[in-house]
């Protein structure tokens, strides 16, 4: 059995990597299908005396945008963690005693 040991700036290297890499392949897996099925047919309503036009079915999931935003944020905060929390915290000495 292999034993893999990482460092706190390697694993946070790890998922900041793995939060981009989700992006990308996210965005890629959505410029990978062709024009044509996201040509989404129309569905006509009368409201009021008018015409409203509306998309059958969403062709794009509507996470992509948040997920484009958010993962990333947070793995950067992941990455960055150990220095908020030493830049939050006032550490003050206290004299001893004698």
């Amino acid at each position: 059995m292999i034993e893999l040991t990482l460092t706190e700036r390697e694993k946070s290297l790890v998922v900041v990597t793995a939060a981009i890499t989700f992006v990308i392949g996210f965005w890629a897996g959505l410029w990978s299908v062709p024009a044509q099925a996201l040509d989404v047919p129309m569905t006509a309503s009368r409201e009021a005396g008018e015409t409203i036009y509306s998309l059958a079915y969403r062709p794009v999931p509507t996470s992509l945008p948040v997920v484009s935003v958010v993962l990333p944020a947070i793995a950067t905060l992941y990455l960055y963690r150990d220095k908020l929390v030493e830049d939050s915290t006032e550490v003050t000495e206290v004299p001893a005693d004698d």
